[in-house]
């Protein structure tokens, strides 16, 4: 058996065999291994998972329940209806194109949203914080106020008002 001092390395250059360091060898081989571990990697099933949503699948392809259903993996591919299973929205219609101009029309919005509710002073932005993102109730939000419910209602009346008025503009 060889010894580390006895090993010898080489690498494939132009169709010759080279002999080099170990360290050079290291450093030439381990981008290679590293593109091998990401394609066998990369051809492994997308499946639902019970508690971490979608996964790669681990089971042996000819034993794996997914592919046994007459699924073959194909690299990265997920259908949609796995996706749809695990809770992510699929696009509402056949047009790529229109969706995506939606989904652009509401990260415009909700900029423009996010940049109304800037313009407010700091309780308005409160309330609207605690009631619309924190899921507060409208009861314990007048409580920590210290003031009525329908004098919560009448501000965020007002409130809304106001960035109706900013975003119809």
């Amino acid at each position: 058996m060889e010894t580390k001092e006895q090993k010898q390395f080489y690498v494939t250059v132009n169709g010759q065999k080279v002999e080099v360091s170990e360290e050079v060898y290291r450093a030439y081989v381990r981008p290679i291994r590293a593109q091998q571990r990401a394609k066998r990697r990369n051809w492994r099933c997308i499946v639902l998972a019970e508690k971490y949503g979608l996964v790669r699948c681990k089971e042996d392809c000819n034993q794996c329940p997914y592919a046994l259903q007459g699924n073959v993996p194909t690299g990265n591919e997920t259908s949609l209806d796995t996706l749809c299973e695990a809770g992510f929205d699929a696009p509402s219609s056949g047009d790529i194109e229109a969706d995506l101009i939606e989904c652009e029309e509401r990260v415009e919005t909700a900029a423009r949203v996010q940049e109304a509710i800037g313009l407010l002073n700091a309780r308005q932005r409160y309330i609207v914080q605690a009631i619309y993102y924190d899921g507060k109730s409208k009861q314990k939000v007048a409580q920590e106020l210290g003031i009525k419910k329908s004098a919560l209602s009448e501000a965020l009346n007002r409130i809304m008002q106001h960035l109706k008025k900013y975003l119809e503009k």
